[in-house]
């Protein structure tokens, strides 16, 4: 375990610097473990700010990256297009699994629309929000949406009313799922509660949140709900798989309780009607 946190402290680390120019000490590794690196950049789809953060520490005492590495990150950056976040994060598509939730969502979003006022750059914060939320639910990586909230609040931050952020994060029972985010970029890449208008509590270090997000084994990316029929005609699954996402799930539910629970359940409608298609 402690040879794993030198990786994710490291891949933090070079991360950090390759998103938000602050660099810290790296330890130096075995070429096992830049190739590890290198593949946990790979599935948070972080390999552009990998190859930006190494850049940084080229003449780093530790910095012993193999050639061969470096090619290998060259040859994925080829098919890792930098996307603006207004693809990544569409807010004219968002949605809630809560019924009653995802209403005033919607309310939100229409009455946004239908102000002459509006501002494109909370609306554009409150979709990195709620993105990740559903991400951090249903156990797909959500690091570089984290790492995308705060370079986004870093750059268009000024434009942002914090004001109708905070009500539309109360409004949809999501301001403790928008602390948690703050807080992970608080504790995983030196930010400050000053840049968090809208956080309403700060409750300490959560560095070992951050190193779970990073770690592949905390994502969950299997089909949850993967039923079918049996040849006798009997709905069937797979009990551990179905636990697993329970209980992923639940473990955030003290961040969203409804949006949480309704996760659930909508995944097992969605399993069960991909049988009847």
């Amino acid at each position: 375990m402690q040879t794993d946190n030198i990786l994710f402290k490291n891949f933090l680390y070079i991360i950090r610097s390759g998103a938000f120019d602050d660099s810290r000490p790296i330890s130096m590794m075995s070429p096992f473990k830049w190739g590890k690196m290198v593949q946990l950049a790979q599935l948070h789809g972080l390999i552009p700010i990998l190859a930006k953060g190494l850049e940084h520490y080229f003449y780093d005492v530790n910095f012993n990256i193999p050639p061969s590495q470096i090619e290998d990150i060259r040859e994925r950056l080829k098919s890792n297009p930098i996307k603006g976040f207004n693809e990544l994060y569409d807010f004219d598509h968002l949605h809630l699994q809560n019924k009653t939730l995802n209403q005033r969502l919607q309310q939100i979003i229409k009455a946004e629309y239908a102000d002459a006022e509006r501002s494109f750059e909370t609306m554009q914060t409150l979709a990195i929000l709620l993105v990740n939320v559903e991400h951090i639910l249903t156990g797909k990586s959500y690091l570089k949406g984290i790492i995308d909230l705060g370079r986004y609040l870093r750059v268009e931050g000024s434009k942002v009313d914090f004001v109708k952020l905070e009500n539309w994060l109360k409004s949809t029972e999501m301001t403790k799922m928008g602390d948690y985010q703050c807080r992970l970029l608080i504790s995983g890449f030196g930010f400050s509660k000053e840049e968090f208008p809208f956080m309403q509590k700060n409750s300490g270090d959560d560095l070992e949140a951050v190193l779970l997000a990073v770690s592949p084994d905390s994502l969950k990316q299997f089909k949850p709900w993967d039923f079918h029929e049996s040849k006798g005609g009997f709905v069937i699954g797979s009990p551990l798989r179905t636990l697993r996402s329970i209980r992923h799930t639940l473990t955030y539910r003290r961040y969203a309780p409804r949006e949480a629970f309704s996760t659930i359940y909508q995944g097992f409608l969605k399993g069960l009607s991909e049988i009847e298609e």
